[in-house]
């Protein structure tokens, strides 16, 4: 019994609270073609594209009008008794009422006024206050970014912020203005030294946006490319990428981080510079594979590996690279005439000579390398298979190489795993 007027309680001060909140609010709310704006709000969050643009286009047809009604929303904060009653209304499967948290108040608010794009600068002082406190930043940044133009300098001061995810949403959504170049660049330029990574790398990929600015951006972005973070300098390579043959003057930069970087830094530089300069690229790597320097010869041997059949011109220089006196400069040759996979009348006879190496993980890497170009391979089969039993305590290798076997001659390595 108790139970059951606890439930009557429940149910009354809910109905109370939708009485009151249709007393302060419904009687002001726009409507449209016999919907109200709260209706109209919900077509927002559909999934069906349809039903959201018609929202869309709904909230956009009320105007300026909706503007207030929405701005309360942006205010929506709970009381302890409405979240206490909204539980226990959870609990009991009796009656089906809908309620929506002050969270999903505040972002149908963010929603209704992103609909309305430029109808909403009225808006742009409150939701400049979420964007700068509490959890409903990175929604409010975009907001801003659709009112457009008249948002930029609320976008442009957030950049300020002692807040980290404030400063990185408002980066990222500058890069959403287009056309806004000449106001929106100077402030990401100075975000590029920001000490967050994210709000750093997010104002490269916003810049990016911006190639009618490449005259001032592309030597900033140059500029970075000496960060001491490894992977923001990867992300600045690839930012220059969207400036074309704009961004040539970052060719000697990025052939040093061949030379110099990692694995996963020299590939980056090595894409972004096939992207931007393929042939002085080339020239630059020609010359690498012939350094004295073992270090650069490694790295860029691995770096055309991802250039893939534009690495054509290298193969003669990668042909002398097999016989290096480094066997890793001989495997990293291997590697890339297997990924460029051309001119099989003058690499397999190249790769072929390697399977005598002295060096079993040279022979080893060749032979995976040689199966690449099929059939011309098979005299390669006794080899691979003898090869495949001198590696059986390292799995990786041996497991390659059988792949290899089965790629060149399948019922070789058939009859192989049958014993």
């Amino acid at each position: 019994m108790k139970r059951g007027w606890r439930i009557f309680v429940v149910i009354l001060g809910s109905v109370a609270l939708v009485v009151i909140g249709f007393g302060l609010f419904g009687a002001r709310e726009p409507v449209y073609q016999g919907r109200t704006l709260t209706s109209w709000l919900g077509d927002l969050r559909s999934g069906d594209p349809y039903i959201t643009t018609n929202g869309v286009l709904a909230i956009r047809h009320m105007g300026t009008n909706a503007v207030p009604f929405l701005v309360r929303m942006l205010h929506a904060k709970d009381s302890k008794l409405k979240v206490s009653c909204i539980n226990l209304m959870a609990r009991q499967r009796r009656f089906k009422v809908t309620y929506r948290f002050d969270f999903e108040r505040r972002e149908d608010g963010l929603r209704g006024l992103g609909a309305l794009g430029p109808d909403a600068k009225g808006a742009i002082p409150e939701i400049t206050k979420l964007l700068n406190t509490g959890p409903d930043r990175q929604m409010a940044a975009y907001t801003l970014s659709r009112i457009g133009p008249e948002a930029i300098p609320a976008l442009n001061s957030a950049l300020g912020s002692t807040n980290g995810s404030t400063r990185g949403h408002a980066a990222a959504f500058l890069g959403l203005q287009k056309g806004q170049g000449e106001n929106v660049v100077p402030g990401l330029l100075k975000a590029l030294k920001d000490p967050d990574f994210i709000v750093k790398s997010k104002a490269v990929r916003a810049l990016s946006r911006f190639p009618e600015q490449a005259d001032v951006i592309v030597p900033a972005l140059i500029s970075r490319l000496d960060d001491p973070d490894e992977t923001f300098r990867e992300n600045v390579a690839r930012g220059l990428v969207s400036f074309g043959d704009k961004a040539r003057p970052a060719v000697p930069r990025l052939v040093k981080m061949v030379e110099t970087g990692d694995f996963h830094e020299g590939q980056a530089a090595a894409q972004a510079l096939l992207r931007i300069d393929r042939e002085a690229a080339i020239d630059a790597f020609t010359n690498d594979l012939q350094s004295p320097v073992v270090g650069v010869r490694r790295k860029t041997a691995l770096a055309l590996m991802s250039w893939k059949a534009n690495g054509v011109p290298a193969i003669p220089v990668l042909i002398k690279c097999l016989k290096d006196q480094d066997n890793e400069v001989k495997q990293n040759a291997a590697v890339a005439l297997r990924e460029i996979g051309s001119e099989p009348e003058i690499v397999v006879p190249a790769l072929m000579e390697n399977l005598n190496d002295p060096d079993l993980k040279v022979r080893s890497i060749t032979a995976i390398a040689v199966c690449e170009f099929g059939e011309r391979a098979k005299p390669a089969v006794p080899i691979i298979i003898k090869l495949i039993q001198e590696n059986s305590k390292d799995e990786l290798t041996a497991s390659g190489l059988f792949n290899a076997l089965a790629r060149i001659d399948p019922d070789a390595a058939d009859k192989l795993g049958k014993q």
